[in-house]
């Protein structure tokens, strides 16, 4: 009898032990604990990256104008194991599908963006939480790249990340409608064109980046906020309502630089909070203020334009006391963004393709003041991360 109940038991314990081993290789075969797996490894990966920069933020230049992130970023031999980080076997991580998104809570502080029905058409729950902390980690880093003296390195460095970031969100906007507003540089003159024959600007660049449904470039060679010796025809507030699509989701605004740089024998600078319309911000002021009303349904983000060595050869200015320069021109607009809620994407401040810098201004301008291809690339790449960053509601 006591055989027998040994047996028994013996028999249990074995059965117990293999329902166990199942359900652990079920859950290591889930997809969700894959994707744990995933992010976790690649963050120590970059943890182990960081560390080796720390005390170099002036790191090796890095020489090409567009950069991948595998080509760029150090690799150490912990960096390299275990291979499943850089490369997944297909038995480990298999592929995903547009169809078969993954799915996570919705990231605190992110955009949820609607159509004018209500219904939802994008909001950040493709994130995983690891994956929020990775990028996190890489809006810091770059953050302490904007500090560095402004250089081609400098903004190599930063395009680097930008990439990093994209890469690691693999974000795409598929039911959202995005409109640029700008000029020539938003149109694209300098860069190379497209089999149609049409302009290839940064706009291209954050379309590849981020895939929206439909895209509208409204940007004009010439474009000016005002309208210079009683001419009208180049000034965005007089075409609003061409430039500013009433069903966009997403308008991306980048102007003010003609303004700068139109020579007139004297120009009006105007003032801001007085009730005027009058001169550069008097029209800017009315365009800004008028688009919380006209276009409710409408996210908004303002854009200041690069540092260029170009000047303005006007000498009288009303309303201004000296010459303003080109920060000048940009601060009412970062001013009235700030005061209507919209967030700014501040090449200026940041010193993102500095042109008064040589090495800068040689190998991204086409001319004196459009970039090239690659110019246009990594102004492309930026905006687009920017505007991903602000939707998932990672902001530095």
């Amino acid at each position: 009898m006591d055989r027998r109940k040994k047996e028994e038991r013996k028999a249990w314990l074995t059965l117990t032990l293999i329902i166990v081993l199942v359900v652990a290789a079920a859950l290591f075969l889930t997809k969700d604990f894959r994707e744990y797996l995933r992010d976790y490894e690649a963050f120590q990966a970059y943890k182990s990256y960081v560390m080796a920069q720390e005390g170099d933020l002036t790191s090796t230049p890095v020489t090409d104008a567009v950069v991948s992130s595998s080509e760029s970023t150090p690799q150490t031999e912990t960096d390299r194991t275990p291979e499943s980080v850089t490369e997944p076997s297909e038995e480990s991580e298999p592929p995903k599908t547009d169809t078969e998104p993954q799915h996570y809570e919705v990231l605190a502080g992110s955009q949820t963006l609607c159509d004018v029905s209500g219904n939802v058409i994008w909001q950040a729950d493709t994130i995983s939480p690891e994956t929020a902390e990775l990028l996190r980690a890489y809006v810091q880093e770059r953050n302490l790249v904007y500090i560095w003296q402004n250089s081609y390195e400098k903004t190599l460095k930063i395009n680097e990340l930008d990439k990093k970031i994209l890469e690691t969100a693999g974000c795409t906007f598929p039911n959202v409608k995005i409109n640029f507003v700008g000029d020539s540089v938003t149109e694209g003159v300098g860069g190379n064109q497209d089999a149609e024959g049409r302009q290839i600007s940064y706009v291209n660049y954050v379309q590849e980046m981020l895939q929206f449904g439909e895209v509208c470039n409204n940007g004009r060679a010439g474009a000016t906020i005002a309208g210079y010796n009683n001419n009208d025809e180049l000034a965005i507030g007089a075409h609003e309502d061409e430039l500013f699509v009433k069903d966009s989701d997403i308008t991306v605004f980048y102007a003010g630089l003609n303004d700068f740089l139109t020579n007139v024998e004297v120009k009006n600078f105007g003032v801001l909070d007085n009730g005027t319309t009058g001169g550069y911000c008097g029209q800017l002021q009315k365009i800004v203020n008028s688009l919380n009303t006209k276009y409710p349904n409408t996210l908004f983000f303002f854009v200041t334009a690069y540092q260029t060595p170009n000047t303005s050869q006007t000498k009288e200015y009303t309303n201004f006391e000296g010459i303003p320069t080109l920060n000048d021109y940009m601060n009412p607009l970062r001013t009235l963004a700030q005061q209507n809620g919209y967030p700014i994407i501040d090449l200026y401040s940041i010193g993102l393709m500095d042109m008064h810098d040589a090495a800068t201004a040689e190998n991204l301008l086409a001319d004196s003041i459009h970039p090239n291809d690659a110019g246009y690339r990594i102004l492309g790449e930026h905006i687009a991360a920017e505007i991903l960053l602000y939707c998932l509601g990672i902001v530095g």
